[in-house]
Parts: C-alpha cells; sequence; structure tokens
C-alpha cells in the first residue's frame, strides 16, 4: 500500500523514496517514515515512471514538459500541480486530443520527461551507498537489518517484521536510521524501504 508520495524512476525516496534529484530534509523523511505505518497490510512503494504518472519531479522540468507538450499540438495540456506533479493522463481525451496526437507530441517532449528512470551508474552508486547505510543500522544495534535489493527501480530495502525483528517505523528504528542518515549524499533523505509483516 503506498501511504506516501514516493520517488519517480530515477529519484530517490524519503525513507520510502528516496529522492535523489529533489533534496529531501530530514524533517519529511521522519515523517514519512511515521505516515508509512498506515494499515495493518503490508506497505511496498512502487515507482511511477509512464509517460502519464504522477511522482516525485522537479517543479521546473515538469512545467517545461508541460509547455513542450503545448507547443507540440495539446494545447489543454495542463501545467504541473501546486506540488509540482504533472497530472495523470490516461486518456487522449482528458487533454482534448486525439491518441495519435497525444503519442507525437509526447515523443517529441519525452527527453523533458522530469520522471526519468535512473541509469545504471545512478544504480550502483544508490547500491554502494544503501549497503553503508545497512552497515551503519547493523553497527547502531539492529543487526538483522537487511543488505538492500536491486530492482528495476532501483535497490531497496526488504524488510519483514516477523523476520527481521524489528519495525522499521518504530521512533527507534527511525533514531538510529537518523543517525545513519550521514553515510549517505547529502540532502537525498533515507533508503527505499518495503515492509511486510
Amino acid at each position: 500500500m503506498n501511504c506516501l508520495p514516493g520517488r519517480g524512476p530515477g529519484m530517490r525516496p524519503p525513507w520510502i523514496r528516496r529522492a535523489r534529484a529533489a533534496a529531501a530534509i530530514t524533517a519529511m523523511a521522519a515523517a514519512a517514515l511515521l505516515a508509512a505505518a498506515c494499515g495493518g497490510s503490508p506497505s511496498s512503494t512502487g515507482a511511477g515512471g509512464s509517460p502519464n504518472a504522477g511522482g516525485s519531479a522537479n517543479s521546473t522540468s515538469a512545467v517545461a514538459y508541460a509547455s513542450c507538450m503545448r507547443s507540440h499540438g495539446v494545447p489543454d495540456y495542463p501545467d504541473p500541480d501546486s506540488s509540482g506533479q504533472l497530472p495523470k493522463i490516461a486518456a487522449a481525451s482528458q487533454v482534448g486530443v486525439s491518441d495519435s496526437r497525444l503519442t507525437a507530441a509526447q515523443g517529441a517532449c519525452q527527453a523533458l520527461w522530469p520522471y526519468q528512470a535512473p541509469t545504471q551508474a545512478q544504480q550502483r552508486q544508490q547500491l554502494t551507498d544503501d549497503l553503508k547505510f545497512a552497515q551503519c543500522m547493523r553497527s547502531h544495534g539492529v543487526p538483522n537489518f537487511p543488505d538492500p535489493t536491486a530492482e528495476p527501480s532501483g535497490p531497496r530495502f526488504l524488510i519483514s517484521v516477523s523476520r527481521d525483528g524489528f519495525d522499521p517505523h518504530s521512533p527507534q528504528i527511525l533514531a538510529k536510521a537518523r543517525a545513519c542518515e550521514y553515510v549517505l549524499p547529502a540532502g537525498t533523505g533515507l533508503p527505499s524501504v518495503t515492509v511486510s509483516s
């Protein structure tokens, strides 16, 4: 269940999804961890990234993409909302054009699409960073903190509360996560985690 906005491809999310392209402040990461505890079912963050999906994006690039779409024959393509997110366009009729015109404009503006997938080099660097984070968590008294797994959208920690013996949403674990944040690149926030019971 997604409880928080997460990272789009190419972006590092807060604790649930680290935003690499946009700096996340520690307080937001803490709030993300606590908010992610919603519901009793397993939680997972998926990566958006289809040409019509929302997700975290640089507001300037989202505005540039919307402008490009309008200049390529989709005059009613909307600007990003107040949080900088592009709206989900599920059908060309939402923006008053044919499917072929929408597809052509998307193709012409693809380089400006703000939710680009991470490169292999970016994923390797993120995996290295996340491994350092896992080592730090183990050295700070969470011996079962797992190493990250490689996912198509980037590395992710898969944590089972029953198997690993800790709840990543607990204040104690969150405090340890904040203590280990120094091993990560400045401003990237806490790493991606998928939690099951």
